[in-house]
């Protein structure tokens, strides 16, 4: 099984966290947090009849980054709070080296898995811009056979044509109709077009930037 799919398949990707995974996983994590939006974290313990715990307003704090012989992983920090994360890992004495073993045991498996995870992926292509649906699902076996599921949604923000739209309004007329009929129509030049969405996406940005 290719792991290339990875870093190409935008939509409904599904994998499993292995030993050869664990690295385009990692960069496909990253590309989610490269914006510089506020995270919204949900947990769900399956194994108790409860609703899931929900923090939103979350902002990047850390990635941690590990790798061993027989063993990799990331934990994604986040901020406020204490402990609030997500991540994956793998290890080879799971029987998780790569990504058609772990699916073999995740398939042969079906009434107690135990020791693998699962991931769902909506977005993060490394070469994306932000998007409404961006989303990741982790589904964790433990060494009990206890699944815990973690997703992770990101605040859309504003839109960048939008606030490019609205830039170009403001610098180039006083009747902003005008402006705004331009700009509809598609009678603005390609690199002003391009100008006013670089000017729009460093603004996002900075008003997205966490706190330090």
């Amino acid at each position: 099984m290719s792991t290339d799919r990875i870093l190409t398949q935008r939509d409904h990707l599904t994998a499993m966290v292995a030993l050869d995974t664990i690295a385009p996983l990692t960069t496909r994590v990253r590309s989610f947090l490269a914006h510089g939006r506020r995270i919204t974290l949900t947990k769900r313990y399956t194994y108790e009849d409860s609703p899931p715990e929900v923090t939103v307003g979350l902002a990047l704090n850390a990635v941690d980054v590990w790798k061993q012989p027989d063993a990799a992983g990331f934990t994604v920090r986040l901020k406020p709070g204490i402990l609030v994360q997500f991540g994956m890992a793998a290890y080879a004495s799971d029987g998780d080296v790569t990504e058609q073993a772990a699916w073999a045991r995740y398939h042969a498996d079906t009434d107690r898995r135990r020791n693998m995870t699962r991931v769902d992926i909506t977005g993060g292509l490394p070469d994306d811009g932000p998007a409404r649906d961006d989303r990741i699902a982790i589904r964790a076996w433990n060494q009990h056979g206890v699944c815990t599921e973690t997703v992770v949604a990101f605040d859309p923000g504003p839109d960048t044509d939008m606030v490019a739209r609205h830039l170009y309004v403001r610098d180039w007329d006083t009747d902003t109709h005008d402006a705004a009929h331009r700009w509809d129509m598609g009678n603005v030049s390609e690199l002003q077009v391009a100008d006013y969405r670089e000017a729009a996406r460093k603004l996002l940005a900075a008003i997205n930037e966490p706190e330090r």
